[in-house]
């Protein structure tokens, strides 16, 4: 699967993405309203000088692909993304196993959760990076009346919490399994 999802996003490196009037990508951005900007009608005049302050928002930013590489470098990430997605499943599943057979304590989990914490930090980091691109190549390609489009890196810091107790569930199990191994010596 991951192969074909790979196959299919090099595939605007050898078609013509002009060719594809439809075609279009979509990336995530963050913006302001321009503070005074927007003019507002009341019907009572004692009100006429309404205006709108401090107003942030996010949203998806469609538009044509500009060129086959973009499009194709966008995918390349997704699909990278999905990528480290399987493979702490397939992780989590190897430590499922060891559940099922009734010996979680063994090194390798210790190991298996350490990466899949180290995955989660990391995915967190790459995400906030491709957000921080998408919103610095709106900013600089697109404009709008009354928006102002915000390009500075966010990271969710629970999303790096959580990885940080992934991490420290890792370490339990690797005292776990030097206990379960110590166990197992004595007679």
């Amino acid at each position: 699967m991951l192969v074909l999802t790979i196959g299919l996003a090099s595939l605007p490196l050898f078609t013509n993405v002009s060719d594809v009037s439809n075609a279009k990508m979509s990336i995530p951005v963050s913006f302001r309203v321009e503070t005074g900007a927007l003019r507002f009608a009341a019907p009572a005049p004692s009100i006429a000088k309404a205006d709108i302050r401090d107003a942030h928002g996010s949203g998806t930013l469609r538009f044509p692909p500009p060129s086959g590489m973009v499009l194709t470098t966008t995918a390349l990430l997704a699909a990278l993304y999905m990528a480290m997605g399987l493979w702490v499943l397939v992780q989590l599943r190897a430590v499922f196993r060891t559940l099922r057979d009734g010996r979680p304590f063994v090194a390798a989990n210790a190991m298996r959760i350490r990466w899949i914490g180290y995955a989660v930090i990391l995915g967190e980091v790459v995400q906030s990076l491709v957000r921080f691109g998408a919103n610095a190549y709106a900013r600089t390609h697109f404009a709008a009346d009354a928006l102002r489009f915000d390009a500075w890196p966010s990271i969710d810091v629970f999303a790096i919490i959580h990885g940080l107790i992934i991490l420290v569930i890792a370490e339990v199990f690797r005292a776990g399994a030097r206990l379960d191994e110590d166990q197992s010596l004595t007679i």
